[in-house]
């Protein structure tokens, strides 16, 4: 197999103008370039690649640390940040954190260790731990679908908003008993989607003068079973919720289930409004009605952002909030006055 010498042989030059071809440097003739070319060529020649990224100090690679790939949510922003890698160029090292604060700092040292350019994260855990880590590691860094108080670029949406206007639509059908199935608060010290969340459904309910329930306010783990699991108990209780927001459609789509199988209806006698408008929510019965998330634009614009601070480029601004919708299907129904 023919090396760098062989090709600086045949080519009559140095090994050094040979690395310089190969590297795209500018300080190269065009007669030179053109004998290197042709020479390797000849010889079936095909440079390193780890050798022309340690050279050149860029891997054209990109980290991309998730909680939880199982949830449909992240593959749809994942596939955002994968096509805008592709026409860049770049390729992605995918991990999936498993929800694990551990995890994600393992895969951060991985990373650094297989030179990536930049990491585009996803975290319940950011904190000045994660931060410092990053700060320390010196690797560029946008969070996708995640606000953060800290230095660091991020795309998302406005939650608190968005769960207000969720909660306002199910209030003016008339429902006043609104219960909640939100995700882990991380201990309410630094913000998160599941925070944000929660504080818009107050807003709303406060503007609207309605109590809140401290039994319809449940935790949940952003899935299925969790969601069902959250929702048994509220029905269980001694406060019944005429209608249920899941701060998830996983989590919505699980309450649905626990509401027939309590042998009630949806939505006649339990309203649902779920979070993210996921493919699934469409063909759910009933088709749940949901706050749509641009999930793979923010994936997109996350991958945007990050290969222009990789290139040194100046971002127009490093906080991008995408606009959210809400979508009603037939999960809601207006609330019969007679009824409440």
């Amino acid at each position: 197999m023919a090396n760098i010498d062989d090709v600086a042989k045949l080519a009559n030059v140095s090994t050094a103008t040979v690395s310089r071809v190969f590297n795209n440097s500018p300080y190269v003739s065009e007669k030179a370039r053109e004998s290197v070319l042709k020479a390797a060529k000849e010889l079936g020649y095909e440079p390193s690649i780890l050798a022309r990224s340690l050279a050149i100090k860029k891997t054209n690679t990109i980290g991309l640390i998730v909680p939880d790939i199982s949830n449909p949510y992240y593959s749809e922003v994942v596939r955002g940040i994968e096509d805008v890698c592709n026409i860049y160029k770049y390729n992605i090292i995918l991990c999936n954190a498993d929800n694990s604060r551990d995890k994600e700092i393992q895969y951060i040292d991985m990373l650094k260790s297989r030179w990536v350019d930049g990491i585009i994260f996803h975290s319940d855990y950011f904190s000045d731990e994660i931060y410092d880590i990053f700060k320390d590691r010196k690797i560029p860094l946008v969070l996708a679908g995640r606000a953060t108080s800290y230095d660091v670029p991020y795309v998302v949406i406005d939650n608190r908003k968005a769960a207000y206007d969720a909660t306002k639509y199910l209030i003016s059908q008339g429902h006043k008993k609104i219960g909640v199935i939100h995700g882990d608060l991380n201990g309410m010290k630094e913000t998160v989607d599941s925070v944000d969340r929660l504080y818009g459904f107050f807003d709303a309910m406060k503007e609207a003068g309605l109590k809140v329930y401290d039994e319809l306010i449940k935790e949940s783990n952003f899935k299925a079973k969790g969601g069902y699991m959250a929702a048994k108990e509220m029905l269980n209780g001694n406060v019944k919720p005429d209608a249920i927001f899941a701060f998830s459609d996983i989590m919505a789509m699980g309450a649905i289930n626990a509401i027939f199988d309590a042998g009630l209806k949806c939505p006649e006698d339990v309203s649902i409004i779920g979070f993210d408008n996921l493919d699934l929510a469409e063909v759910t019965r009933p088709a749940l009605a949901t706050v749509a998330q641009p999930m793979y634009d923010i994936g997109a614009v996350a991958a945007r952002m990050l290969i222009k601070i990789i290139d040194n480029k100046k971002i127009s601004e490093k906080r991008v909030i995408l606009k959210h919708r809400l979508i009603i299907r037939q999960s809601c129904i207006k609330r019969d006055a007679q009824k409440i």
